[in-house]
């Protein structure tokens, strides 16, 4: 096995330091720099693992097995064969579904199926026709109901469109009481039951309790994962690590076909390669088989803490990650050789970010410039903190940011070089979830980056505008809002 050796890489010795105030007024927390690298890297033992061998893989793509549905071939039911009760409701993302179970109160067997005509009606008001919900379309089938035996239909009505927010600061409703629902085989049963109809009425299908669809597994489904990684790698060079496979179940665990999987720095990767079963054809029940990988390290990687990521290549395939320290060829930036800014107040993002589009997020813009005159670093994504002008920590939680950004995965990280004096890198930073309660601004930004843990002070030039009140507030004590950042990029 290669012997991964770091003579003669350095980093500085611990420094406290301070960024002068400039421009919007930035300033630079304590922070203690990295050591030396230590003596050449020991590598992990591969003793009794499995040799790693360089061959393609593949995605486990599961296959529906046969589902015997329920017969869907009596005659339609009509209006006096059926009872209808409430039967709860659920939501999510503005959606609100109230369920409503149909009951076949006659002594033959019959049968709901498709949309029904639903309407809903008020006194002195115009009727709703429910629209066609497609959100449960592929899930709602119909089927034979016997004596005793029960339909469901869910009927939908919406939170957000542009109706509800025409105004600021009020939020209207208009409320329906009753709906009738059509009956495939004659009549119609009356539901007495409050609907905000204001962002329009929809209707699902009738459906009845189907057996569920089972798929085949991969397999090494149920498989646990751990890594052994050594604690260091220098950019440029071959990581050698193991993965190791634990079968906690009663029976083995047969490689066929041979599973595939995805390994990478920062993300599992994209390409997919498959473990040596030529070598090693099954996982005995209760034991762990050990598999030797092997993983490219660009030379461009920055340096500072890493992330390996592995997976089984499959739905829900076993995953493991650890951790490990680049030494990387760049020089990662000083707390005194930079200087950060943020321009306030902040916009709502645009499209394709999520709650951005729901007017439930703003965003500013971030540069950080090297004022010294030596070149350094830059890269990955800066940890975010607010605090509001009184001092107090606002506890916005910090999430990955394209959980609402919709934006493609980033490409694994590169050092941004930063020219003296007057090399620019930038990144956006994001505010999510209303805020309802008293402006906070002047808020000051705490902005840590990932190379060296360097903690750079912010005071928004303008402030930073919360995400606005909509008169519903989804904050909570245990979640007052979230913080999420794009990764820094050449300016």
């Amino acid at each position: 096995m290669r012997r991964l050796r770091t003579a003669g890489l350095a980093a500085a010795a611990g420094v406290v330091v301070a960024l002068a105030a400039a421009g919007c007024g930035s300033t630079v927390a304590s922070v203690a720099r990295a050591g030396p690298p230590s003596p050449p890297v020991s590598p992990v033992s591969e003793r009794g693992a499995v040799p790693w061998a360089d061959l393609p893989g593949q995605f486990f793509e599961p296959s529906p097995l046969p589902v015997h549905w329920r017969p869907a071939d009596a005659r339609p039911c009509d209006a006096s064969q059926v009872r209808v009760s409430p039967d709860g409701g659920n939501g999510a993302t503005g959606h609100l579904f109230a369920y409503f179970a149909f009951r076949n109160i006659s002594r033959a067997t019959c049968i709901l199926r498709g949309y029904p005509p639903v309407v809903a009606s008020e006194p002195g008001k115009p009727g709703v026709t429910a629209a066609h919900s497609g959100w449960f379309a592929d899930s709602e089938r119909s089927g034979n109901m016997p004596p005793g035996g029960v339909t469901m239909l869910s009927i939908e009505t919406d939170r957000d469109c542009p109706a509800r927010y025409a105004n600021p600061n009020q939020y209207p409703a208009l409320i329906y009481h009753t709906v009738t629902v059509g009956i495939p085989g004659g009549g119609h049963v009356v539901i007495n039951h409050a609907f905000d109809v204001l962002c329009g009425l929809f209707t699902g299908q009738f459906a009845v309790a189907q057996p569920p669809q089972r798929y085949t597994h991969s397999p090494v489904t149920g498989a646990r994962a751990a890594l052994e990684l050594p604690r260091d790698v220098v950019a440029g060079t071959t990581l050698d690590y193991v993965a190791a496979l634990t079968n906690p179940t009663g029976t083995d665990m047969v490689l066929t076909p041979c599973p595939g999987y995805q390994q990478g720095l920062g993300a599992a990767g994209k390409a997919i390669l498959a473990l040596n079963c030529r070598a090693q054809r099954r996982i005995p029940a209760h034991q762990t088989v050990r598999f030797a990988m092997r993983l490219h390290v660009p030379a461009g990687t920055p340096t500072g803490p890493d992330t390996v990521y592995w997976q089984i290549a499959a739905p829900a395939g076993a995953f493991a990650r650890g951790s490990l320290h680049i030494y990387g060829r760049d020089t990662p930036c000083t707390p005194s050789q930079v200087r950060a800014s943020i321009t306030g107040p902040g916009q709502a993002p645009g499209p394709p970010n999520l709650l951005g589009a729901k007017g439930m997020a703003t965003e500013v813009p971030l540069t950080v410039t090297n004022i010294s005159g030596e070149p350094c670093s830059v890269d990955g994504v800066p940890s975010v903190t607010i605090t509001a002008a009184d001092g107090s920590d606002l506890g916005l939680r910090q999430v990955p940011g394209q959980q609402f950004s919709q934006r493609p995965l980033p490409l694994p990280q590169t050092a941004i070089p930063l020219t003296p004096h007057t090399g620019t890198a930038r990144t956006t930073l994001y505010w999510y979830l209303p805020w309802c309660g008293p402006d906070p601004n002047p808020v000051t930004v705490t902005i840590t980056l990932p190379a060296d843990g360097a903690a750079i002070t912010v005071t928004p030039a303008r402030g930073w505008k919360p995400p606005p009140c909509h008169g519903t507030n989804p904050r909570s004590p245990s979640n007052p809002g979230l913080v999420s950042a794009d990764p820094f990029e050449s300016a």
